[in-house]
């Protein structure tokens, strides 16, 4: 974990985020103290670009590294913790070996197994990456993989896993020059190979979009991203004949990127919330929508409360208590944010279970 300061970092970060590129900063001066890192607490502390997922064999979250940013400087993270739904408990654990720190990187789980898989991501001294990280939850144990090829260094794609396939899959993301990326890949956990797929057709260039996989009907959804505008379309990407289709649903959520989504196993249905969109309060959202992937629809759902709006968090599904969990992300009126909420689809509600949502 690094704190790093800036001269006039308030109008830097501003111009940063933006443009899409929460990150990348221009100045780098001393240590400082007082940092999130250096206060004790019973979770992570505020962050953004966080990956998230949930493993069923531990019926825990696993969370790993991330970023904070205030009008004072930035800092990276490669801390690791454990969210106990049932308990509503955040742990702390160490693994020997580790990722570096970093942010807007993207992981797995791999429920064949029974492993996470992390790929790429941002780091300030090395910049975009693209390596490719094994996490045993039963060891403890971080691995990096080295497989012949791979996709390009990258932030913010979008990635889900294929229970069907047996594949890790992943489209797009934001490279800094040549334009957006709109790349198809397949990762095979039992060789260790990336194979880049080549569809006929495929959505446009963007990052910060997001992918879930419906096993019921064995199709990926993929909603929004940035490109050259912030987007507002839905694709389904079907594996068994490598082909992508946009659908044209009667009524969809408003443009956005960075927003939250997952694929709620136990109703079949879809849950998007918040994200990056211009024009709104501290340019993020606050929504919840229901994606009913047997019919194609969305519907907005109007719960009592809900987490403020927010951008670039991380969400997962808990299976065995059938809520999301989301914690943290970013908003330009408020800053980075460490709470913690569950939504439940059954009751349409969101409930804070950790921290303050400020």
């Amino acid at each position: 974990m690094r704190r790093k300061i800036k001269i006039l970092i308030f109008v830097l970060i501003v111009v940063i985020i933006s443009s899409g590129t929460i990150g990348t900063l221009l100045f780098i001066a001393v240590i400082q103290n007082n940092s999130p890192s250096d206060i004790q607490n019973d979770s992570p502390s505020a962050r953004y670009g966080s990956a998230m997922v949930y493993d069923p064999v531990l019926q825990k979250a696993i969370f790993f590294g991330g970023g904070y940013q205030d009008s004072s400087g930035y800092e990276l993270f490669n801390d690791m913790w454990l969210y106990d739904p049932t308990n509503n408990t955040w742990t702390e654990i160490n693994p020997a070996v580790k990722p570096s720190t970093r942010s807007s990187h993207s992981m797995v789980y791999d429920s064949i197994n029974n492993k996470t898989i992390l790929f790429g991501g941002w780091d300030d001294t090395i910049g975009l990456m693209s390596d490719t990280w094994i996490y045993d939850s039963q060891t403890n144990q971080w691995t990096e993989v080295f497989p012949a090829t791979n996709p390009s260094n990258r932030q913010s794609n979008a990635m889900y896993y294929d229970s069907d396939a047996q594949r890790v899959m992943l489209f797009g993301g934001y490279r800094e020059v040549g334009g957006h990326l709109y790349d198809t890949w397949e990762y095979n956990y039992s060789d260790n190979s990336w194979t880049e797929l080549n569809p006929s057709s495929n959505p446009s260039g963007r990052y910060g979009s997001r992918m879930v996989y419906d096993p019921i009907n064995q199709k990926a959804i993929l909603f929004g991203g940035r490109g050259t505008t912030i987007m507002d379309d839905t694709w389904i990407y079907y594996y068994e004949n490598n082909t992508w289709t946009e659908l044209s649903p009667a009524s969809s959520p408003d443009t956005r990127y960075w927003h939250g989504m997952v694929y709620d196993s136990n109703n079949s249905q879809v849950i998007v919330f918040g994200g990056r969109h211009a024009g709104a309060p501290g340019e993020a959202l606050e929504d919840t929508w229901i994606f009913d992937p047997s019919n194609n629809e969305w519907t907005e759902v109007l719960p009592s409360s809900q987490p403020s709006n927010r951008m670039d968090f991380s969400i997962v599904y808990d299976s065995i208590n059938q809520k999301a969990i989301l914690f943290g992300g970013y908003r330009f009126s408020g800053g980075t944010l460490g709470d913690t909420w569950t939504y439940s689809y059954n009751s349409n509600s969101w409930s804070i279970v950790k921290g303050d949502d400020l």
